[in-house]
């Protein structure tokens, strides 16, 4: 069971990467292409979300 199990995560895995690095037919860019040049993007949104986090839960607490 094991061996089977292994084989299908391999055949999945192999099917992933074949699909992210696939070229397009129009622009000749794979999805992994297009996910290189948005990263910086959305580690800017993520930052930009981390300091909303952090405003938000950085209240003084009031001890009464």
């Amino acid at each position: 069971m094991g061996f089977i199990r292994g084989v299908v995560f391999g055949i999945a895995a192999y099917a992933v990467v074949q699909h992210l690095t696939k070229k397009d037919v129009l622009t000749g860019r794979s999805l992994l292409d297009e996910l290189m040049d948005r990263t910086p993007a959305y580690i800017d949104n993520v930052k930009d979300y981390v300091v909303q986090i952090k405003e938000e839960f950085s209240e003084p607490m009031n001890t009464v």
